[in-house]
């Protein structure tokens, strides 16, 4: 089905691509036409060419009664008469001929510019007082001057016809541009549209095919922590019930008491194997919240350090308090108490029974500091960035009974006291995890699912 849709989806985007270039292609061909018929004044040129005409037959009449009446040089009529040979040779070739023809006036011009050309000889010739020539050079002017008043008036109601029917065709053509212009609007609003759709589709995908690899991590990472975790308490239990079962009456009671105790200790451990995995699904739940409260310092620390002594008797855990770390914080003290229980308790267990571990804690920059530090086994530097990763254990740590999943609750939970987790760590010299808590509730901080070190 999502095959399909994306094919309709294609097949819908083509469309109306190939559709954008065909209007697009259209509007500029019709704005080419418009601008060229703009650039055709055809009727303009005529209109002027007969009216010249006209002019200059009408000037050479004028010339012409003005040589019989009044005594003057023969230079203007010849100049006049020049002048109209001019005019008429332009009307009777090429495009002219084809325009008078086109009017109904070739013929009628052209008989009267043959008759205007056999003047010639009567022009040249007309003297002062020579009214007969006069008269008769006036006839033979007249049907060309009339010719030439009909033909500019009707060249004048052409161009007049041609002018609105070119305007119309204009306004046409420009209506059809702007139409297509608005559709290419609208077809690059929809190309735009369809565009965001898929890259949000994609971006839903990649993010769905991200919480995917991570969900199969986690399960990758939780089957091993059941195959290595609780496979080996398991099998502790079930070798000491066998051993139970099949010595019955003649095993002592002190080595009855003996492995009861270590299959208690084998279901302690399952039972905060179980708690801490329940940690973590709670965490990413969202079904953890903090409760802030005003908390002793002083007696957080001595409880967790209580608490790990009942677990490790004899081992050597140093505390420190600063004289500026005011008496109490405001916090939640069941979570603050968690991280740094998960903190010391690291801490004992990856360095060596001869070695102290320190907690100290100081006050900088309003912030509450509490540094557990270690000389243990450290974690290698390229592992550094995956050390709060859920289920992730260096390897350094192998064989090292753990779960992976102490650090990364206990940076969510610093993130829900509105603070950070921290550490600096060198392979084979020790480590320092620095808890940063507000010395005011500031509610939770959101940072990104990775180791942060510090120097």
């Amino acid at each position: 089905m999502t095959r399909r849709r994306d094919l309709v989806a294609y097949a819908v985007a083509g469309v109306a691509i190939v559709a954008f270039a065909i209007l697009l292609a259209f509007a500029l061909l019709r704005l080419a036409e418009t601008e060229a018929e703009m650039r055709r004044n055809e009727g303009d040129n005529m209109l002027w060419a007969i009216s010249r005409a006209q002019s200059a037959a009408l000037l050479l009449d004028s010339a012409v009664s003005r040589q019989t009446s009044l005594p003057q040089t023969d230079a203007e009529v010849e100049r006049r008469y020049n002048v109209v040979l001019s005019r008429l040779t332009l009307l009777s070739e090429g495009p002219q001929l084809r325009y008078m023809g086109e009017l109904g006036l070739a013929d009628e011009i052209e008989a009267a510019a043959r008759e205007t050309r056999a003047l010639e000889p009567r022009i040249l010739g007309l003297s002062f007082g020579d009214a007969e020539t006069a008269i008769a050079i006036h006839e033979t002017l007249a049907p060309l001057i009339e010719g030439l008043g009909r033909a500019g008036n009707q060249s004048m109601v052409r161009q007049w016809e041609a002018t609105g029917a070119r305007v119309d065709r204009q306004r046409a053509a420009i209506g059809q541009v702007i139409i297509s212009i608005v559709a290419i609007i609208v077809l690059g609003i929809f190309l735009s549209l369809t565009l965001l759709r898929a890259m949000a589709e994609r971006q839903r995908v990649g993010q769905f095919l991200s919480r995917e690899r991570e969900t199969a991590e986690l399960y990758r990472g939780f089957v091993a922590l059941v195959s290595h975790q609780f496979r080996t308490p398991l099998a502790v239990i079930d070798s000491a019930m066998q051993r139970v079962l099949r010595s019955g009456k003649a095993m002592p009671r002190s080595e009855i008491d003996r492995r009861a105790s270590q299959v208690r200790a084998e279901i302690a451990g399952l039972t905060n194997l179980l708690d801490a995995t329940l940690d973590v699904v709670r965490l990413e739940a969202g079904q953890v919240t903090a409760t802030p409260a005003q908390c002793a310092i002083n007696e957080l620390v001595e409880r967790v350090k209580a608490r790990q002594l009942a677990q490790t008797p004899g081992r050597a855990i140093r505390v420190s308090i600063a004289d500026n770390v005011p008496p109490s914080v405001t916090t939640d003290p069941v979570l603050a108490e968690q991280i740094l229980t998960n903190l010391l308790s690291n801490a004992v267990k990856y360095s060596p029974k001869t070695e102290p571990v320190s907690v100290s804690v100081t006050a900088e920059n309003r912030q509450i500091r509490f540094a557990v530090e270690d000389r243990g086994i450290g974690v290698p530097h390229d592992e550094q960035a995956k050390l709060f990763s859920r289920f992730f254990r260096a390897s350094t740590a192998q064989g090292v009974p753990g779960t992976g999943v102490g650090l990364s609750t206990s940076h969510q939970l610093a993130q829900l006291l509105g603070g950070a987790l921290e550490f600096v760590s060198h392979a084979g010299i020790g480590s320092i995890f620095t808890l940063r808590l507000p010395d005011d509730w500031a509610g939770p901080t959101v940072q990104p699912a990775r180791a942060r070190a510090f120097a």
